[in-house]
């Protein structure tokens, strides 16, 4: 019961994992590494973001602004008014991690989040 409790308290207290960055990144590769893909070949790679409750209809343009500026071609996603920035790039190296972590801080100011990426899983 002791251990039930303190487990219950830690959980309270730990930071959740963001999404975007290096951390989050990691276990993305984690799961496609047990495919067989060690991310070092550009493929095809999908990034999401969407506004937080209480946005303004202005931080739209400033998030399709972000992808592009970012080198993505951008489009509307189908659900919560969301935008998708799309790109070729490996996923398995800083500049990605650089990338992904840049779009959280910039979207989070903005008053949008960052909901991170999917890329393909290639097999070598």
């Amino acid at each position: 019961m002791i251990l039930r409790l303190l487990n219950s308290i830690i959980a309270r207290f730990r930071k959740p994992l963001e999404l975007g960055s290096p951390k989050a990144n990691k276990l993305v590769l984690t799961q496609i590494a047990e495919q067989g893909d060690d991310g070092t070949e550009e493929r095809h790679v999908r990034h999401f973001a969407y506004p937080m409750r209480g946005a303004s209809s202005a931080g739209r343009d400033h998030a399709i602004e972000l992808f592009a500026e970012a080198g993505l071609d951008v489009s509307e996603t189908q659900y919560r008014d969301g935008v998708m920035g799309e790109h070729y790039a490996a996923v398995a190296n800083e500049e990605f991690d650089q990338l992904t972590d840049s779009l959280r801080d910039e979207f989070a100011r903005m008053g949008w989040e960052y909901d991170g990426w999917e890329c393909a899983v290639l097999k070598s």
